[in-house]
């Protein structure tokens, strides 16, 4: 199977890494040629339990480079996403994309594109970018994929990567599984990014546990479906798995990149803001965070 993976960051390459460990074509679309260059040089390199493996990869920067009839998997940040999907639309056309964002603008990014079939993963590992080809695997999740709209059948073959270490499920409603997901980041991901803490730290920290109490608290009264299939024991799960991991708002903070504040949590904050006041107060810490003058 051809795959192209648009983003070769800390998850691009970490999936890119097993998909090519199970015997597929595996490209990568990366905003630099320096990089698209080492990674066909040297492949992508992958570090779980300080044993590295090498697999080798393809890499472009180019869109006009793009294998033809290939699936496409989206790692790229929710910020630029719909541009890269505008470029598809008009440059390549791929009969097939899965989204692996964060948040949930992007659902309705998938049920407008001209792209005909689309799906959406959520995933729940660790993982840190090394440098430009290496991706370290510091805590097993899940990757579970779900449709949008078209047909599925393209997203097939990637079950064959499913692992003990690399788990791949099928979900049947795509909304509810993003759902369960922002549940998770709106959690985590505020408070590592504002207080500067690895996800293992939440549970360490009494007043930070104490903290992401109250977010799920306001989350589960006004999302009592997603709360029935998600305890809060389970998010605690989550930061314990990914413990020596930071956050994607912490990275982007840290990075200093826009965060991804409005598809994780404007989006479920929306109609809700009177009933879920403390996050409310971090979405407004964050922006506040993301306007300072080194930011722009």
């Amino acid at each position: 199977m051809e795959v192209v993976i648009a983003g070769a960051g800390a998850m691009g390459l970490l999936i890119g890494s097993y998909l090519a460990e199970a015997g597929m074509s595996v490209s990568f679309l990366t905003r630099r040629e320096d990089q698209a260059s080492e990674l066909r040089d040297q492949g992508v390199t992958r570090i779980q339990n300080d044993r590295a493996k090498t697999f080798q990869v393809a890499a472009f920067s180019d869109l006009a480079s793009a294998p033809q009839k290939a699936m496409w998997i989206l790692a790229v940040k929710s910020n630029d996403l719909e541009g890269v999907v505008k470029k598809l639309e008009n440059h390549v056309l791929p009969e097939h994309l899965l989204f692996i964002q964060n948040g949930l603008r992007h659902y309705e990014l998938g049920l407008s594109t001209s792209i005909p079939s689309v799906e959406a993963a959520s995933l729940t590992h660790g993982a840190g970018k090394i440098d430009d080809r290496t991706v370290i695997h510091n805590g097993i999740g899940v990757m579970s994929i779900a449709s949008i709209k078209g047909s599925q059948k393209f997203s097939f073959p990637i079950f064959e990567a499913n692992s003990l270490a690399f788990p791949i499920l099928h979900e049947k409603d795509a909304f509810q599984m993003l759902l369960r997901k922002v549940f998770v980041n709106c959690c985590i991901n505020p408070l590592t990014a504002i207080l500067e803490l690895k996800n293992g730290e939440l549970l360490t920290n009494n007043y930070a546990n104490h903290l992401m109490q109250v977010i799920y608290g306001e989350l589960a009264a006004e999302y009592p479906e997603v709360a029935k299939k998600l305890s809060f024991s389970e998010v605690e799960e989550v930061c314990r798995r990914t413990a020596n991991n930071r956050s994607s708002m912490f990275v982007d903070k840290t990075n200093q990149i826009p965060m991804e504040i409005d598809t994780i949590i404007s989006a479920i904050l929306e109609g809700h803001e009177e009933k879920m006041p403390t996050l409310k107060l971090f979405e407004t810490l964050l922006k506040a965070i993301d306007e300072r003058k080194e930011y722009t």
